[in-house]
């Protein structure tokens, strides 16, 4: 099949969604389909690339070339809640250009594609939804330190204006709650705690909603094995969080719960934060040990020799990082929250805590660090558990979603 994704940003800027988007479209390749991405232009980027087979296409917005102020940062440019005219036109040419079979969209792009599937140059459209997104423009269906109750305008705009400030928030938030996504073929989203959120947003009521998990590439549990340990890295037993430094991944939290290990004295681990430093990352307590820009082998390493391993969000829509913890073996404690409380069966393939509480956080890390029959438990189930969220499980399904639209 030739398949057309639409993705607001693609290598070289990474992060989770961006991770799991190239890895299903190389793993797509190599099953023999032709793959393009359409993404938005950056700065330094390439207009038109190969990239590990996939042809990657930088187009032109409003954004990025009229309004550049409306991105806080140039060079990761983001596609407003309304169609644009200039990524429209670009996927018009796109679609002339090429026959392709189906379009798969992955983020708020697709709102310059739904004018287009109506039309005769429209393809059967496949959305999936990373995020809490079609929901809330924050992305995060959060507020007030704990899960959202449900858009509202009189209670999305004050949420959002933290974020964008208030005009933004009103442009963003009106445009999305007037979106009624016709034009989706086929939606799916990466956990059930993203489906379930999809119900508070406005997509038509006879739509299904299919979950095929976010994925990461084969092969990461050799990786973090055959990896050498790197030098950097205690001697000693050590606790790891991977992600941004930010209390929205809970490491305000962690840094309390760690804080009342100090009990354990002489044998306290230490802590290790591998991750990216944000404006309100909190002050950095003694005993902890702060990376930044560690190489991924180096990352799967880390996370195989951890005593344990510790994602304490608030909410993840899934959390991959929690995935690459699992594959790797490391014993993993993470918050009941969102794609998390899906992932984990407590007790059995990881430690689930309630998120925010840094009490029940520190407890769980005494029960792994003092069962050492416990911890093995989890490292081997929990490496199974990662398996299901691997290139070689996921991709077929999402195949299976492209047949079913094409062929029906």
């Amino acid at each position: 099949m030739r398949i057309l994704h639409l993705s607001n940003l693609y290598a070289p800027i990474i992060g989770g969604l961006e991770r799991s988007i190239a890895t299903s479209s190389e793993e797509l390749v190599r099953r023999g389909h032709e793959v393009t991405v359409l993404t938005l232009a950056t700065p330094r980027a390439a207009h038109d690339e190969q990239i590990n087979g996939v042809r990657v296409k930088r187009v032109r917005s409003v954004a990025n070339t009229v309004l550049p102020g409306m991105n806080q940062d140039a060079a990761k440019p983001f596609h407003p809640t309304t169609a644009d005219p200039l990524t429209i036109a670009a996927i018009r040419a796109e679609l002339r250009s090429t026959d392709y079979d189906v379009v798969h969209s992955h983020d708020w792009m697709m709102y310059s594609y739904l004018p287009l599937r109506p039309g005769r140059l429209g393809r059967p459209h496949v959305h999936t939804a990373h995020d809490f997104g079609l929901t809330c423009v924050k992305k995060t269906f959060a507020r007030d330190g704990g899960t959202c109750g449900g858009p509202r305008l009189g209670r999305c705009l004050p949420c959002a204006s933290g974020q964008y400030g208030r005009p933004r928030a009103a442009l963003l938030t009106t445009a999305l709650r007037s979106q009624r996504h016709r034009g989706i073929d086929a939606l799916t989203a990466i956990s059930p705690a993203v489906a379930r959120a999809i119900g508070h947003g406005r997509v038509p009521g006879d739509l299904p909603v299919r979950v095929i998990s976010s994925l990461v590439p084969d092969g990461l549990d050799d990786l973090a094995r055959r990896t050498p340990r790197p030098a950097w890295l205690p001697e000693r037993p050590y606790l790891l969080f991977v992600g941004a430094l930010g209390p929205h991944k809970g490491i305000d939290v962690l840094f309390d719960a760690y804080a009342r290990l100090a009990g354990l004295g002489a044998e306290r681990p230490p802590l290790v934060c591998i991750g990216t430093p944000r404006h309100d990352t909190p002050p950095i307590p003694d005993g902890v040990i702060v990376r930044h820009d560690v190489p991924h082998h180096e990352v799967m390493a880390a996370w195989h020799g951890a005593a344990a391993g510790i994602v304490p969000s608030l909410l993840e829509a899934m959390g991959q990082v929690a995935v690459e913890a699992l594959l790797a073996g490391a014993p993993l404690i993470a918050s009941r929250t969102g794609g998390l409380a899906d992932m984990i069966r407590d007790g059995e393939t990881g430690l689930h805590v309630p998120p925010g509480d840094a009490g029940w956080l520190a407890a769980a890390i005494v029960r792994v660090l003092t069962q050492p029959g416990l911890a093995d438990r989890l490292r081997v189930a929990g490496h199974q558990r990662g398996l299901d969220y691997t290139a070689a499980r996921v991709v077929p399904q999402i195949e299976e979603v492209y047949r079913e639209c094409v062929f029906g």
